[in-house]
């Protein structure tokens, strides 16, 4: 892909015969949402799940390395300083690991991290040691005066460039309902992309997992995490379901930073045209390289050939004309990326849901 390429009116027609013909067996592939998930008495009865997932994502564990990697994943397991460690609470936004690719925010009045001289939050209530149990031993964490925060995804640094994922997953502890814990999946245009309640098992120091990744081309922007029904600090009586988190597992964070499609991520009537375009204005250096994909497959020469140079953008703006009817029903998803002159990547996604 060369994001400097134009053509003529009359190759328009043969490009959308190819995209025609990429339409169709992408839309055969595609899958979306992989969900991972468990719940059990210990460690040992989500340890399948967890690893699944960490396999979906891929390796190896970038860790504190800055810049986004060519391929892995990310984690956090809340576990620095080990058993000596000092409970300590966080303003938000909580930039504490924002070398490994995460910020977080939350309504309350800030996040903690489980440690001495009460551990697993018997700081916040002497029953909660009872109640909770680490996964990765030996810290926990969560929001203070909530049960909502939001996990944002940035290029692993200084937590300043806007970046997606390609699947999150968290382990929670004493998970007592079906309904009282879930994680939302947004992607970076704000759209809500995918939310699953997390599983449950009946008793105290329980453990669970959910993961969920995505194989179709959809990248997550941020998600929302809602853990139990009540903020930390009551003793959990009669309906009342409090849930900490432990062990967050995520893809490798890709820069989002001066890339857009539109139509962003919305519901398309199939009876109406539209035009795709990409726009790489923003783009802080200059495009080499790059690949467009339609629900996984590779779409980039027919998109290209399709594609108009927007007049004036200087080979910054691409619009693609879809006639209707041409997309059928159901979801589709197209991501661009780009590698740019200084090395770096930059990716988006959208997904079209089409309706009759």
């Amino acid at each position: 892909m060369t994001l400097s390429v134009t053509r003529k009116g009359h190759d328009r027609a043969v490009a959308l015969l190819l995209f025609a013909a990429s339409v169709v067996c992408a839309n055969a592939a595609a899958a979306g949402q992989v969900v991972r998930e468990a719940a059990g008495a210990d460690a040992a009865a989500i340890q399948a799940a967890v690893d699944q997932f960490r396999e979906d994502l891929g390796g190896p564990n970038n860790g504190t390395t800055s810049g986004s990697q060519a391929m892995g994943r990310r984690e956090i397991t809340w576990d620095g300083g080990g058993d000596a460690a000092l409970a300590t609470a966080f303003p938000s936004p909580m930039t504490t690991f924002a070398n490994r690719g995460a910020v977080f925010v939350t309504p309350g009045t800030g996040l903690a991290i489980s440690g001495q001289p009460m551990p697993e939050f018997g700081d916040l209530n002497v029953t909660y040691p009872n109640q909770f149990a680490a996964f990765s031993s030996p810290r926990l964490f969560t929001a203070l005066n909530t049960n909502v925060m939001d996990v944002w995804f940035f290029v692993p640094g200084a937590g300043t460039v806007p970046a997606a994922v390609s699947g999150f997953g968290s382990v929670f502890t004493d998970v007592d309902s079906a309904t009282s814990t879930k994680l939302e999946f947004y992607a970076p245009d704000g759209a809500l992309l995918y939310e699953r309640f997390v599983p449950w098992t009946a008793g105290n120091e329980t453990l669970s997992f959910l993961g969920v990744s995505f194989d179709a081309g959809e990248v997550i922007g941020r998600v929302r995490i809602i853990s139990g029904n009540a903020a930390p600090g009551p003793d959990e009586t009669g309906d009342i379901d409090l849930v900490v988190m432990d062990d967050f597992i995520y893809g490798e964070p890709v820069s989002t930073l001066g890339l857009s499609v539109v139509p962003s991520t919305s519901r398309l009537s199939r009876a109406g045209a539209f035009d795709i375009v990409v726009d790489a204005t923003g783009l802080t250096a200059s495009p080499v390289s790059g690949q467009v994909t339609l629900n996984g497959l590779d779409v980039t020469q027919a998109f290209l050939t399709c594609a108009a140079q927007a007049p004036g953008t200087q080979g910054s703006t691409f619009r693609c004309p879809i006639a209707r009817g041409f997309l059928p029903s159901g979801d589709h998803t197209l991501q661009v990326e780009v590698t740019l002159t200084d090395g770096t990547r930059v990716r988006n996604a959208v997904r079209w849901t089409i309706v009759p």
